[in-house]
């Protein structure tokens, strides 16, 4: 099997934004507006496929880490890197219950993971092949420029290439995700399905506290303003 470059796994990522999306031609406008912005090239989250009957739930431990990293993402101006396992507990209902993180370079202003990180995610997948894991590739934009409430071309192209690339993913012995924590606290997550070849986003995403009740989490720009009785939503 030839391996894909970057450029390639970028064109797919256009095509499939273009050809299989009910609003292609509104992203293929955006990719022509921003072509300059090369991989920076912002994806309108507003126009992402909805996963169906999808569902992100979080431990309040994971919750609150990633508000300490929207805080910290915040006051140093630079993007940050983290993982998140956990598993699928329903049909496209995934709970995540621990995260992983590591120092970041203050050189730079984008989100790399480093060779502690890679050996974290390495161990766990190693540890747990075909148990149902999930593994969230995940990091944060700072409120740089005018688009940092969206993920780039080049996160989902990352996302693509990941999934694709490494026979783990790709063979789904473990499932990938991908997720941006934005600048004001929305929990954005992202799936790359490779067998349709196509995008979801997730647009309900809650966390769960120690009463076993769900409470909504701001995600995508929208506010999730349902009330809840008994862990049940109430629009």
């Amino acid at each position: 099997m030839v391996k894909m470059t970057r450029e390639e796994y970028l064109e797919n990522v256009k095509n499939i934004m273009i050809y299989k999306n009910p609003y292609g031609r509104y992203h293929q406008q955006n990719f022509n507006t921003y072509a300059s912005y090369g991989e920076m090239t912002p994806i309108n989250s507003d126009i992402i496929n909805d996963m169906p009957n999808g569902q992100i739930v979080l431990s309040e431990e994971v919750y609150q880490f990633l508000l300490a990293i929207k805080e910290v993402t915040n006051e140093t101006s630079q993007e940050f890197p983290f993982l998140l396992y956990g598993k699928e507990v329903g049909n496209n209902q995934i709970e995540f219950d621990e995260y992983k993180y590591s120092s970041y370079d203050r050189r730079s202003t984008e989100a790399v993971f480093n060779q502690d990180m890679i050996n974290n995610l390495q161990n766990k997948i190693n540890n747990n092949l075909n148990n149902g894991l999930v593994v969230c590739h995940g990091h944060s934009h700072p409120a740089i420029g005018n688009f940092h409430q969206n993920f780039s071309l080049g996160d989902f192209t990352s996302y693509m290439e990941m999934n694709e690339s490494n026979p783990v993913f790709k063979n789904r012995q473990i499932e990938l995700t991908g997720c941006l924590v934005t600048s004001t606290g929305d929990m954005n997550f992202v799936f790359y399905d490779n067998a349709n070849k196509n995008f979801y986003r997730f647009t309900d995403v809650v966390v769960k506290d120690k009463d076993n009740n769900y409470i909504p989490v701001n995600c995508y720009g929208l506010r999730q303003n349902e009330q809840f009785d008994n862990g049940n939503a109430i629009r």
